[in-house]
């Protein structure tokens, strides 16, 4: 059976402490779920903290995670759009 794809897309601004934790929670429920692929996009929406940094991390430590950087702050909407 082909699985079903679930896309978080999550607006990011200034969230370089916690981001990490909300892409480890949902990890940790979707690996319950085995008819499920996911992929997790974090839009970083010109965010004046290292929230870009911690984007880059994950995104480097794994595969089911894209990042987004918008050039200036769009507000969250725009940032799910662009996501």
């Amino acid at each position: 059976m082909k699985k079903q794809l679930v896309s978080f897309v999550i607006p990011c601004y200034r969230s370089a402490e916690t981001i990490g934790s909300v892409v480890d929670e949902i990890e940790a429920a979707m690996g319950e779920l085995e008819r499920y692929e996911y992929e997790i996009i974090l839009v970083n929406d010109c965010s004046p903290d290292d929230t870009i940094g911690t984007i880059r991390a994950l995104v480097a430590a794994d595969d089911h995670v894209t990042g987004v950087d918008l050039a200036k702050n769009f507000g969250q909407h725009a940032a799910l759009m662009a996501g």
